[in-house]
Order: structure tokens, then sequence, then C-alpha cells
């Protein structure tokens, strides 16, 4: 069969270095290549040594806190045991905590002057765009295991809720992505790639919610329509 046939499958790595540290200073570039790794792990079903490379960072890297949250989102997803849930619940806290550290902080001055203009991304160190795509990716595992936590009514509204924090979490990604100079930037193929997914992780999470929580979810300025990359900058 030809190349032109059909679509090329890449596997998982075969061949994968040891686990151990590979390095005393979690920079983001180390965080980036630690979590590649943890997913070869993860590919190629080696779900412990891919935890414990994650774990040993959790509470001060933004990619090892995030992977972590993955691990344990995963797990009480396919369990539906409360106390894995509640253990995942506490774990993406702590990932949306060391987040938050990362993100840029803005003044009450500065937030003001972002309802009138578009504020200048050029001047966000790589650290802050990629705590805001980490945090935005938080907060859809935080709003899928709502859904998962229990199937009432309550637990709907309180998952579009956080779904809508979502939203604006991955509008913000998309104008940094769209508007950013990414000269010099070595990181920006990662940053985009999340995004994109991030998108298409919300659009299937809005896609899977019955059409009456839809309606009740209209409150919270949701429409029901998907969301694509082009138009996402133009979702209120």
């Amino acid at each position: 069969m030809s190349d032109s046939d059909g679509d090329e499958f890449q596997d998982a790595m075969e061949y994968l270095p040891p686990t151990e540290k590979l390095t005393d200073d979690m920079d983001l570039s180390h965080a980036l290549d630690e979590a590649k790794l943890a997913l070869d792990l993860f590919m190629n079903n080696r779900f412990d040594e891919a935890r414990a490379l994650m774990t040993p960072w959790a509470d001060c890297s933004m990619y090892h806190a995030l992977g972590t949250g993955v691990f344990h989102f995963l797990e009480a997803a396919m369990t539906f045991d409360q106390e894995q849930i509640e253990t995942a619940s506490q774990v993406l806290e702590q990932c949306v905590e060391v987040c938050q550290k990362s993100r840029k902080k803005n003044s009450m001055v500065e937030s003001i002057g972002r309802m009138i203009r578009r504020p200048n991304y050029d001047e966000l160190l790589e650290e802050e765009i990629h705590a805001e795509l980490c945090y935005a990716e938080c907060l859809l595992l935080r709003a899928a295991l709502t859904f998962v936590e229990d199937e009432n009514l309550v637990s709907f509204v309180k998952g579009g809720y956080k779904m809508r924090n979502c939203l604006n979490a991955y509008k913000e990604c998309s104008h940094i992505l769209k508007h950013r100079n990414w000269n010099g930037c070595q990181h920006k193929s990662h940053f985009e790639s999340g995004t994109r997914m991030g998108i298409g992780g919300y659009n299937l999470m809005m896609s899977l919610l019955p059409a009456r929580i839809m309606k009740l979810l209209e409150f919270f300025g949701f429409s029901g329509d998907r969301v694509s990359h082009d138009n996402f900058n133009n979702v209120a």
C-alpha cells in the first residue's frame, strides 16, 4: 500500500531512556522534555514509571503538576471510585495553584485596561504563557471530573460553570497564539498544539452534554455551538 492510500501513524517509542531526574533545576525546557518522556512511557503501558517521573516536581513545575493531574483524572474516570475522584479533585486543585504562581499577575488598573484595549502579549514570558495553557487544561479536567463525580442536575450546573471558566482561559490562550510575536520562541509548537487540543477537548465535552442541560447552561452564556479555532476569539 502506498503512502497516498492512507494516513501514516507513528507508534510510541520502543526504546526509552531511564526515568531518573534529568536535572536538578526544573526549567520550562526540561519540564517539557520530561512531560514528553512521561507520555512515551504512558503509551508504552509503563504507567507507574510515567507517574513516578511526574510526581517529584508536581508541587513546583506546572507541566509535572498537570501530568500528575491527568494520571489521577484518568484513574478516577475509568474506575468511578469515589475515593479516586476525591483524590483527583485535590490533585487538580494543587495543579491550579502551581499554575497560578507562574501566571501573569494583573493589577486593577491593568485589568480595567484589558476591557478597553488588547494587551501586549509580547510582554509575557514564555513561562507565563505556558502557565496560562496549563491553567486552562486544569480547568477542563476539573470540569470533566465534576460530570464524572455525579450525574445529578447540581453537578451538571457546577460542571457548566467550570466549563465557562475553562472557555475564558482557552480564549486567552487563543488570543496569545494569534497576536503574540513568536520570533525566537522555541516552544511555540507545544503551546499551539496544547491550545488546539484543548479546544477540541472543550468541543467534545460540550457535545456530550444532554440538550436539556445545555438549555440550563445558557444562563452561563453558552450557545451550545461548537467552537473552532478560527472563531474562538469571537466567543463571548
